[in-house]
């Protein structure tokens, strides 16, 4: 179990990494929508694409409260860092930790230690919520799989080296019982088309295109047809991890707006010394430490495994979504017209933090299983 000084040790660390490598290059990480090379390895140095690896396998064996903190702080600086940290270091190595083989283990899971990034190929232009109606086709021939289909909204695919792909085995009708999930390496039957989002901008979402990708049986992560089960277990995880994102972006514009509210001056004073500023940064700060005891408290109840996580996940995710548009608007308000220049930092935490309300489950999405989870439908997958 982590003590406070054991995460308070963490969180100094990544800070430093933060302030120190990814602050200076935050902005042209936005304009260009891509990550350098050079960005990327000192990441990877630091472990951040690894976070939830054991260390049996190279990794650091961070916990989900321990991740959150990584992946909030680092969005403090760089919101599109973040994502790829979370995806790959989370809802790529989670799934891998718990389902995958032995030897699927020491080669994807080394490889993340390595540096390496994997990314999850699930949604599609067919569904993105509606994950049990995919079409992406995995047909069996011989001793391998072939895969065709489209996927789309797939961050961290300009990085990746590999993908942990949904693909239907069963038939359509089926639905959630005929999903399987597939390791599957970066080659040239992967046609990539990046996208141009509005915010976390850099993350390498992209459009994906299997022609014929020939997949090994071995490849299988878990069961034929029990994928399903995978994508959910993960999506939990992620959904904590997405609002740590959400959390570093909430606390970066706070912090700026309130720097602001110190030093500009209307009036003959500081705008903080006027009322209606006051309750602004009173509203911000309360909606900040709210969404912060919730991840928290989400994440530590993926650590213990209690039945009852997958509605705190999304108790979590839904408040700072929502929380944090609140909270970015609010701070733009704060700094006035410079925030809404490309001047200021808020105008970027503004585009990146709508993307909260919609990864890994919308805002209506959250409140259906939060619904769901109290009349006793859903509770934790994993045993």
């Amino acid at each position: 179990m982590e003590t406070k000084s054991d995460i308070d040790l963490l969180r100094s660390s990544v800070r430093e990494f933060s302030e120190k490598v990814l602050m200076p290059v935050a902005k042209k990480i936005d304009a260009e929508n891509f990550i350098s090379e050079d960005i990327l390895n000192q990441v990877a140095n630091m472990g951040y694409f690894a976070l939830r690896v054991p260390d049996k396998y190279g990794g650091p064996n961070l916990s989900t409260l321990e991740s959150a903190i990584v992946v909030e702080e680092l969005a403090r600086a760089s919101g599109a860092v973040a994502v790829i940290s979370g995806i790959s270091g989370t809802m790529v190595a989670y799934p891998l930790v718990h389902y995958a083989s032995e030897e699927l283990k020491e080669e994807y899971l080394g490889r993340l230690s390595k540096g390496k990034i994997g990314a999850f190929a699930l949604s599609e232009p067919c569904c993105g919520s509606d994950a049990a109606n995919i079409t992406t086709k995995a047909e069996i021939d011989g001793n391998d799989y072939v895969i065709n289909g489209r996927k789309t909204w797939i961050t961290n695919s300009t990085y990746a080296d590999f993908f942990l792909v949904a693909a239907r085995t069963g038939k359509q009708e089926d639905r959630h019982k005929g999903i399987t999930i597939f390791v599957v390496d970066n080659k040239d039957c992967i046609e990539k088309s990046k996208l141009d989002m509005m915010g976390v901008r850099g993350s390498g979402t992209s459009e994906l295109l299997f022609k014929d990708c020939r997949v090994p049986k071995e490849n299988i992560v878990g069961e034929v047809n029990n994928g399903f089960k995978i994508i959910i277990d993960g999506i939990n995880e992620g959904r904590v991890v997405t609002a740590a994102i959400g959390l570093g972006i909430m606390q970066a514009a706070f912090d700026e707006s309130l720097n602001y509210a110190k030093i500009r001056e209307t009036m003959g004073k500081p705008i903080i010394e006027h009322e209606m500023v006051q309750s602004m940064i009173a509203d911000m700060k309360v909606k900040l430490e709210a969404s912060r005891l919730l991840i928290y408290n989400a994440a530590q109840k993926i650590d213990n495994n209690e039945i009852d996580y997958p509605m705190w996940s999304s108790i979590a995710k839904y408040a700072t979504a929502k929380w944090g548009v609140d909270v970015v608007r609010l701070a733009m308000q704060v700094e006035g017209g410079f925030g809404y220049s490309k001047e200021s930092n808020v105008e970027r935490y503004y585009r990146d933090i709508k993307g909260i309300e919609i990864g890994d489950g919308t805002n209506e999405i959250q409140k259906l299983v939060i619904s769901r989870s109290l009349a006793g439908k859903i509770t934790s997958v994993r045993k």
